[in-house]
């Protein structure tokens, strides 16, 4: 790779993307990136490239309202809305307010709920580097810069449903969750389903951390109502996974994959991701311009991460009989993030290293062992090489085809600004998306060499995941 051409081709990529802002799935913006995509896949030289619809229910709220009172005194919040909760109409819905800390079942001792708003405090958990590295294939972290560190687990969005429905299974009918970072997050209510249109039974809405601590602080000096007005509608709608082919000397499938869809304007989350495929695909469509790759080579960039991962739930349902029934890999890329931690006040700073990685590998045959060889070579420092099988799973939108009983190599740095509004195009590490490329280019020349039926052998998804409705 020519670094300076390549690494202004990569940002220009990514910034085209950012300039869009949210592109949240069904979403003017998200419409445009989708259009863009397409267009700079086929200026590629990919001889076969689509744009592949998933219809879905798209969800869509006004700005959320957010109000306590009591005892003559009053004071308003800025809320995010929780997606696919329940709508409160205009009028909103106004009842007492009862703070429930951490939404654990010792904090629901003796509280009153029912026909009240619930006020939760995430705990989503603080996991060390340390206990990563114990159950790891490996890390590489010269200068042991890891060591005695570690984050919240803000990406562990199975604590959000768990409070939601324990607050909803107890009667409440509203929900105020506070988020354990001083920023702007995007939350989703994962018991949903954008396919059937599912949505909560009761409307939710999240604080950021300091606006949490000052609702506490409201409703430690007495009694208190709120009022949550979440108005908005679901309807029918259409997004598109862009996929892009080039056809082998093999029907076996090395498939390339990032999101394209954002919460907010998303310069991790995922431009840098879907800079580093297009990057790749760029360099095997010239690479194989005079003669047909050993395997057939798929670059996807899929739509809705944010919504339960439909774009690649919708990929493994449309493409079952061929491009996944002879998948031999999925290499997946999100994240290339500088690292911030929460400093004294509460908000974000820059640490000016690289986030803390994740690279989750399937142990099926030499994928470990290729994985590996490619970090050390590419010196993607802070990177552990992660098993599919522990209770963290595939944190990441390669979960789909990992839940699929399909073999993964998926990378991501969870910086805990990734699904906010802060994740701003300061926090790109410009400086890792060459060292990515190369060792993702590096681990599908390797698959390339290798006999694909020592990975799997070619067969249906496992676990049940469909389009249809």
């Amino acid at each position: 790779m020519n670094d300076r051409r390549d690494l202004d081709r990569m940002l220009s990529w990514a910034h085209d993307l950012y300039d869009l802002g949210a592109k949240r799935p069904g979403s003017a913006a998200g419409a445009q990136a989708e259009a863009y995509l397409f267009g700079v896949m086929k200026g590629l030289g990919i001889p076969d490239v689509t744009r592949e619809p998933v219809d879905f229910v798209s969800w869509r709220a006004d700005p959320a309202y957010l109000a306590v009172s009591g005892g003559g005194r009053s004071a308003s919040f800025s809320a995010e809305p929780i997606v696919y909760t329940s709508f409160t109409g205009g009028g909103g819905v106004s009842a007492p307010i009862v703070d429930l800390g951490s939404g654990r079942t010792e904090d629901f001792e003796g509280a009153d709920v029912e026909g009240k708003i619930a006020l939760v405090s995430y705990s989503h958990g603080y996991i060390e580097y340390e206990l990563l590295r114990s159950v790891g294939y490996y890390l590489h972290d010269p200068g042991d810069t890891l060591s005695g560190k570690g984050q919240v687990m803000s990406w562990v969005t199975e604590e959000e449903q768990r409070v939601y429905e324990a607050v909803v299974n107890r009667g409440a009918v509203g929900f105020v969750g506070i988020y354990p970072l001083d920023i702007t997050p995007y939350l989703c209510f994962e018991g949903g389903n954008a396919f059937t249109g599912k949505v909560g039974p009761i409307p939710g809405m999240g604080l950021r951390k300091s606006d949490g601590k000052r609702m506490i602080s409201f409703m430690q000096k007495g009694a208190a109502d709120a009022t949550l007005i979440l108005a908005g509608e679901t309807k029918s709608a259409r997004m598109h996974n862009i996929v892009g082919i080039i056809p082998g000397k093999s029907e076996r499938v090395i498939q390339v994959t990032s999101h394209h869809d954002s919460m907010w304007p998303g310069a991790t989350e995922d431009a840098a991701g879907v800079a580093v495929v297009l990057e790749l695909a760029r360099r095997a469509a010239r690479t194989y311009t005079d003669q047909k790759p050993p395997l057939t080579l798929a670059f996807v960039l899929e739509a809705a991460e944010c919504l339960f991962v439909l774009g690649s739930r919708g990929h493994i349902a449309r493409h079952r009989d061929d491009l996944i029934k002879n998948l031999v890999a999925d290499l997946h890329i999100e994240h290339l993030a500088k690292e911030y931690i929460e400093d004294e006040a509460g908000g974000l700073a820059a640490t000016g290293d690289i986030q803390a990685r994740a690279l989750f590998v399937t142990d099926a045959g030499p994928l470990v062992e290729i994985a590996k060889e490619a970090v050390i070579a590419h010196d993607l420092r802070r990177t552990i090489l992660m098993p599919t099988t522990t209770p963290l799973g595939v944190s990441t939108d390669a979960t789909a085809y990992n839940r699929a009983g399909l073999p993964v190599i998926s990378f991501i740095s969870p910086p805990p600004y990734w699904n906010a509004l802060e994740d701003t195009w300061e926090k790109i590490a410009v400086d890792q998306l060459i060292p990515v490329a190369s060792a993702f280019w590096e681990m599908i020349e390797a698959i390339m060499a290798t006999d694909p039926d020592t990975i799997r052998k070619p067969g249906p998804p496992t676990d049940g995941y469909i389009l249809s409705r």
